[in-house]
């Protein structure tokens, strides 16, 4: 069956534009569970330990690429609603500078996370384990700032690692909106488990392309040059 010359479209429609924006973010949202797959099989085997950090710190590796993934094609969401291609393109793309980022991130988390859990009982100075903490902190938004500019951005890895940094106090509410949902990601693992989290994966990664925009508007205007 055709459509007859000069009808309306249904895609165009409120149903139509509604169907597709969820099947696009369904869509999102299963390439990154396949993508990150290894990730979730692995925690599903680890007990919640704080002797299982350095283990778990593996098991992330695959996250911070599929997420990546997921942040670059819900950017360059459109109507033709071709999901699958976008998705692999992009994760091609990007993984080696992702990693580049993610991986180090990941060793000092787990170096930090161990102090805080084990400092205590080791003799470790009250002090240094809340600077642990704060560290960890910090490292979190510094970590979402880095994955949002590798995966929107071709710099070098310090390049990224500077910027990262800089974004921090250059553009405070998207450090205060990185914050908010990476409190919110630690409540749904604690209070419930890693695969509602998983689930929720394709919100957290729209939420970060929206948020991050301020800052990568910012970053094309003054570190892009126009033939980029």
């Amino acid at each position: 069956m055709t459509r007859e010359a000069g009808a309306p479209d249904p895609r165009r429609g409120v149903l139509g534009r509604a169907t597709g924006a969820v099947y696009w973010f369904l869509l999102v949202e299963a390439c990154f569970l396949l993508a990150a797959a290894p990730a979730f099989v692995g925690m599903l085997l680890l007990e919640r330990d704080a002797s299982n950090l350095p283990l778990y710190a593996l098991c992330l590796v695959p996250v911070g690429p599929a997420f990546s993934a997921a942040m670059s094609t819900i950017a360059s969401r459109s109507d033709d609603l071709t999901v699958w291609p976008r998705f692999w393109k992009a994760y091609a793309r990007d993984l080696i500078d992702v990693l580049w980022v993610w991986v180090p991130a990941l060793a000092l988390a787990t170096v930090l996370g161990v102090t805080v859990a084990y400092g205590a009982a080791v003799g470790v100075d009250g002090f240094f384990v809340v600077a642990a903490i704060a560290f960890l902190v910090i490292l979190g938004l510094w970590s979402a700032n880095a994955l949002v500019i590798a995966s929107f951005f071709s710099f070098r890895a310090r390049d990224v690692a500077r910027l990262a940094l800089y974004y921090l106090a250059a553009r405070p509410l998207v450090t205060l909106g990185a914050f908010s949902y990476l409190l919110i990601a630690a409540a749904i693992v604690t209070f419930t488990s890693d695969w509602v989290l998983a689930l929720l994966g394709v919100f957290f990664a729209a939420f970060a392309v929206v948020n991050a925009k301020g800052m990568t508007t910012d970053i094309r205007s003054r570190f892009v040059t126009p033939e980029a």
